[in-house]
Order: structure tokens, then sequence, then C-alpha cells
């Protein structure tokens, strides 16, 4: 039996941008006012963006890749994307997504609920007609209230995100999302770099 898919499947796991959970951060940043981002895409440009997002992640769904790696996620799982965030020249972004999905696909069902909802962050760069997308989390599970949730991961992004650290007791983004800074911060060399080595492992199970 040819063990390399499997083995593949573990190293680009291994390899893959570290996810960090927001469980247990109580300290928040706030984001100085001139540091603020206020960038505004236009209307057909974002709705484009999204489709193309939703064609990746659903993809990924598919194949049970990143965020979706869970098999509680099938074909009837609804994407929902909450909110994307642009660096000044549009070239970055950061995706807010959603999943809903039937409370039946829990591993404990909540059987006062039909429908649950699962969510995380996507870091996007444009690279020509496409965008190249990385799955940075952190996540939220299992929640039953749609909007709930939408409040708590943008609380998340735009007041905890700078305070997450990394296993070193480092702080791993720096900056929040909405913060002017952020779109210069490691975060994005270190997700390309990422991205090589798993370009690299891929090349050598062939």
């Amino acid at each position: 039996m040819n063990n390399y898919p499997i083995m593949l499947e573990i190293l680009l796991i291994a390899l893959s941008f570290s996810v960090y959970s927001c469980e247990g951060v109580s300290e928040k940043k706030y984001i100085p006012k001139e540091f603020l981002n206020h960038t505004v895409i236009k209307e057909e440009d974002y709705a484009e963006d999204s489709v193309e997002i939703a064609r990746q992640l659903r993809s990924s769904l598919k194949k049970h890749e990143g965020f979706f790696y869970s098999k509680a996620y099938f074909d009837s799982t609804q994407l929902i994307i909450d909110s994307i965030i642009y660096s000044p020249d549009f070239n970055k972004l950061a995706v807010f997504v959603m999943t809903k999905n039937p409370t039946y696909r829990q591993l404990m069902p909540d059987e006062k609920h039909d429908w649950y909802y699962d969510a995380t962050c996507y870091l996007g760069v444009r690279q020509n007609d496409t965008i190249s997308l990385s799955w940075v989390g952190p996540n939220f599970s299992n929640s039953t209230d749609k909007e709930e949730l939408s409040s708590m991961m943008r609380d998340t992004y735009f007041t905890k995100y700078a305070a997450i650290r990394d296993t070193s007791g480092e702080y791993k983004y720096k900056y929040n999302i909405g913060d002017i800074r952020f779109w210069d911060c490691p975060i994005w060399k270190e997700m390309e770099e990422e991205k090589i080595k798993a370009k690299e492992l891929q090349g050598f199970m062939k």
C-alpha cells in the first residue's frame, strides 16, 4: 500500500501556517485613531472577490483541507463571507468566514437548535486575476447565534488579534486587523515562506 498521500496530508498539516485560538485571551489592544484602516472598495469589486473567495473555499471544503478538515462539513454546508477587509492598495485582504451546518452533524448534536455556525479568518494576497488564500484563524465553533458570532469575530480580530501570543510567548500578529500597519507586519512574509515549504514538500512526495 502506498502511504504517500497520507504522509503528505500529515506533513502539510504540520507545515501549514500555524492557527491560533483566542480562547483565554482577555488582553485587548485598541487601534490608535491615526492607524485605523478606512479603505473602502467598490461594491462590484467586493462582489467579484467574494465569488472568487467562495469558489476557493468551497473547493477546500470538498477536499476537507485547512479549516474544513472536519468530516462534519459536507456538500450542503453553507459558506458565508461575513466581511472582507482590504489593504489601501487592495492587494492584501482578510476574510472573515462562517459556515452554517445542521446540528445533527455535530459530534454532540444540539437538539434545541437546527443549525450551528463555525467561523475563522483567512488572509489573502491578490495575484493577477486570482487571490491566494491562507488559513490563519483564530477559529470559533458551535455557535447557534449567527449575529452573536459575527460580533465575537469582530471583537477578536479588531481588539484581540494583536494580543495573541505564539508558543514562545511573543505577540504573533503584532497588530489587529483594521490597523493600517497590519498589512506590513511579519505575518505576510511567514505566510509566503510556508507556501514555499508546502510546494517543495509536494514536489518531494511525487
